[in-house]
This record gives C-alpha cells, structure tokens and sequence, in this order.
C-alpha cells in the first residue's frame, strides 16, 4: 500500500488515459519533469479503474484499483492538478472533487473544501 507520509506531492491527470499503457507508456505522459516520492493518477475511458505511479529515488512504481460496480467520482476535464493527501484518499474512496478540479483550467493548489 502507497505510504502517503514519505510522498511529497500528489498529481492528477484529468480525463482518460489508454490503460494498455503500462508503466513505461504512463511515465511518458508524465514527461520529463518527473519528481521523486510524488504520486500520478490517471483514470481509464469508463472510470472504473484507477492507475498510480509513485515514484522514489531508484524506482517507480505502478498501482491499480479497479471497481468491480460503479465509477469513481473522476474529473473528466481540466488540467494537472495538485492534490492533499486526504484528496487522494477522498477519490480512492468514491468521493467527488469534480467540480474543484474541472472548474480551474490550470495547476491548483487549493483545497477542494
């Protein structure tokens, strides 16, 4: 499971991502500026499923979470956006931030509350 206190920052890529990319094809979305100990989330075209890559100093990892029912509450527009910790656990858990991430157009930072 994703340490959530060691990570830094924490990435959200609006809309859909192909999911036959598997690792190398996500951290090519990410380019070049790719930090250590942040996480990227990416959804694929149903939101049924969720990918993560976190990445360390010497490794990236890649998680997914697919739901068996349902969609997760995803945003389905806008830009990178900069997530909180408890952000993050809100969208694993089914929780919508749509409206904060769709409405501003470039990298946030605010809260979604």
């Amino acid at each position: 499971m994703i340490d959530l206190d060691r990570i830094k920052n924490i990435y959200i890529y609006p809309g859909t991502t192909d999911f036959r990319n598997g690792i190398y094809g996500l951290r090519k979305l990410i380019g070049p500026e790719i930090e250590t100990q942040c996480l990227y989330v990416f959804a694929n075209k149903t939101f049924s499923s969720i990918k993560i890559i976190e990445t360390e100093e010497n490794a990236i990892w890649l998680y997914q979470k697919r739901l068996t029912r349902g969609r997760f509450q995803y945003p389905k527009s806008g830009d990178k956006s900069l997530l909180t910790k408890g952000e993050i656990e809100v969208i694993l858990e089914g929780i919508s931030l749509i409206n904060r991430i769709e409405s501003k157009g470039r990298l946030s930072t605010g809260n979604f509350y």
